[in-house]
């Protein structure tokens, strides 16, 4: 038996601190899907939330990508990924080199094909606006290609990866990278992490008007910063924090009461969260708890037989 989610720990040659990491692999009917997860290092931990490297020969699959509050740079090193479906519009996009998964207001819906194999960074909406300097509204709803953002020049990052006999030595290459290219003169602004944090410790239920009180700043101007370096605005990144906490929640059970459970996330009754739920992740809570995958945030659409 396949023990997931072990907390462990990885000293790389040649590196002053050791690693957290945690193996998150899962058994599917068709195989194991391997996953690895570390922690960054200290001085990159309010940029980088982690680093994470999939890979397994499992058979094609679909998954709805639900709506999330981090970032995604993906450096493809093996098989071919699509996306079939953003923000509600078909898009049929193939993805073979690298790529970035902004902040999305909807699902996405994506086919990993067999023989999947790549490595991520999962960034802080300000961690991605430092390294990309531009506003990250500019990459909100979108899955831009590298290519597009930095050029020729991450051609060569990603030979470097494809280079490297394991997943630590690639999360070390990708550390070092990113510790030179992060600006490191862009400054998050502390409102904007403010608002942020209260935005996720009330699970979203904190109101604007009352937290552009407590910042002593307009909401418009509060949305111009957040459009600049979260990529949402306040309103729509709070009902994201909602959506991922309550999904969080769920886990992979029933709820013994989807009214009480409703009422502890802000809604005025189980109609209304099945709305906001199918809003942004396309399905009802009860069809998501049914075709949810290992880990959460994502649905199988096809799941293997």
């Amino acid at each position: 038996m396949h023990l997931a989610g072990r907390l462990f720990r990885f000293r790389t040659p040649g590196q002053t601190f050791s690693r957290a990491c945690r193996d998150l692999s899962f058994e599917t009917p068709q195989g194991l899907w391997n996953q690895i997860e570390a922690r960054p290092a200290p001085d990159l931990a309010d940029a980088i939330e982690c680093y994470w490297e999939g890979w397994g020969d499992i058979p094609p699959l679909k998954e709805k990508i639900l709506p999330r509050t981090n970032i995604e740079l993906m450096f493809n090193l093996q098989g071919r990924h699509s996306v079939l479906e953003l923000d509600g519009k078909p898009l049929g996009s193939n993805h073979t080199g690298g790529w970035l998964s902004g902040l999305q207001r909807r699902h996405m819906l994506i086919e990993t094909h067999e023989g999947s194999h790549f490595v991520a960074v999962r960034l802080r909406p300000w961690g991605a606006w430092r390294l990309l300097r531009q506003p990250m509204k500019d990459v909100s709803c979108r899955v831009p290609l590298l290519d597009d953002i930095w050029g020729d020049s991450i051609h060569e990052l990603t030979a470097r990866l494809h280079e490297l006999p394991n997943p630590f030595a690639r999360f070390d290459l990708l550390e070092d990278h990113f510790r030179r290219r992060l600006d490191s003169r862009a400054r998050p602004d502390p409102g904007v992490i403010h608002a942020v944090e209260r935005l996720h410790h009330s699970i979203g239920m904190q109101r604007i008007e009352s937290l552009c009180r407590e910042l002593g700043t307009s909401r418009a101007t509060l949305s111009r910063r957040f459009n600049e370096q979260v990529g949402l605005t306040p309103k729509t990144y709070s009902r994201v924090v909602r959506i991922s906490s309550l999904m969080a929640r769920l886990g992979n059970r029933q709820p013994e009461d989807w009214a009480m459970l409703a009422a502890e996330f802000g809604y005025h009754d189980q109609a209304h969260l099945n709305h906001d739920f199918r809003d942004f992740c396309g399905t009802t809570p009860g069809e998501y708890l049914k075709r949810a995958a290992p880990g959460g945030g994502a649905t199988i659409e096809n799941p293997p037989t």
